[in-house]
């Protein structure tokens, strides 16, 4: 019988060992989180920063949008913003820290309470809300509307005798909420904003 190197089928086991032991390897890898616009996982960097300040000022501006359909439907009373949007900080629906703004409007005219509450309900709903009402027995001149959508955005609408109103949430953007707040007021952090 002649002999028959080996190093063939060697050869062929050790390149298939490197590719499957380059398999394992790479699932150790530590994933990074990608931010839009900016490719970075470094929620400080300044790029990152200016993309979630202008996802947050998105984030208004569909709320602004959002609040006026919502008066339109429940009807012709004129509404007052009580004060300029306020930050808070908040999580996401992934559970991450995050900033978002919030509303409030009110209106001192008369408003048909079941009525107006249902009209609400049914468009919010019409958006992907999940909603409750809660009325209290102490208090009939008063209905309450919550909203939220998955776990996230939240929004309320109370219909009373004496006025009615509307507090609203802009979803959660996750980010550090000191970067952001130094973007978006740099004057209380002794500070010109960056380059736009």
């Amino acid at each position: 019988m002649p002999f028959e190197p080996k190093a063939p089928v060697r050869a062929s086991r050790i390149l298939a060992g490197l590719f499957f032991a380059a398999i394992a390897l790479s699932g150790c890898t530590p994933t990074t989180r990608d931010y839009p616009m900016t490719g970075t996982s470094n929620p400080s960097d300044p790029t990152t920063v200016k993309a979630q300040v202008q996802e947050l000022k998105q984030a208004l501006a569909d709320l602004h949008a959002f609040k006026t359909e919502t008066q339109k439907v429940i009807g012709p009373q004129k509404w007052a913003d009580t004060d300029k949007p306020a930050n808070s900080s908040c999580s996401t629906p992934d559970g991450e820290d995050g900033v978002n703004y919030s509303i409030l409007t009110q209106t001192p005219d008369p408003v048909d309470l079941e009525a107006s509450v249902n009209v609400v309900k049914t468009f919010w709903e019409s958006k992907g809300f999940t909603t409750r009402t809660e009325i209290n027995p102490k208090d009939p001149g008063l209905i309450r509307l919550y909203a939220d959508q998955n776990g996230g955005q939240l929004m309320s609408y109370y219909a009373n005798i004496k006025g009615s109103g509307l507090e609203m949430d802009t979803v959660c953007i996750a980010g550090d909420q000191t970067a952001i707040y130094k973007e978006l007021y740099p004057e209380n952090f002794g500070a010109s904003p960056t380059a736009k």
